[in-house]
């Protein structure tokens, strides 16, 4: 009996450190909603939100990077685009709303077998970013 409590203290304590869980899942899907929606769509799949009038390129479908990049989710790559984006770094492209990322709250993840470190915000919208992708 001391040993399944022990087990279940265990795990319980693995749960809680480190790890991917519900709340970055939803703080992700509020920050894509908010931030992200308005070009590329509600369901992530580009170019149907209200925010693409004007633009010279269509938005990206984000459901497909995993697709595109041999079945695994393209974890630094993306983190690499977002975070240039945020940080203005990305010369003669934009990408409205994407300064709202940026945070001095620093986060580590594990994204598809990844380790990344980057801005709570940004970790949470990558979370949510992986979650959508189509098998």
């Amino acid at each position: 009996m001391f040993r399944l409590f022990l087990l279940g203290m265990v795990c319980a304590l693995v749960a809680g450190c480190g790890g991917i869980g519900r709340n970055d899942l939803s703080d992700g899907a509020a920050i894509y909603a908010s931030e992200c929606a308005v070009c590329h769509g509600g369901n992530a799949r580009g170019g149907g939100g209200g925010g693409v009038a004007g633009l010279s390129k269509t938005p990206p479908d984000l459901t497909g990077l995993r697709l595109r990049n041999g079945g695994s989710f393209p974890v630094y790559e993306t983190l690499e685009t977002v975070e240039g984006y945020a940080q203005g770094g990305m010369r003669g492209r934009q990408m409205a709303g994407i300064g709202a990322l940026q945070s001095d709250r620093k986060k580590r993840a594990r994204i598809d077998r990844r380790r990344i470190r980057s801005g709570d915000r940004i970790i949470d919208m990558m979370v949510f970013l992986e979650s959508v992708q189509r098998p």
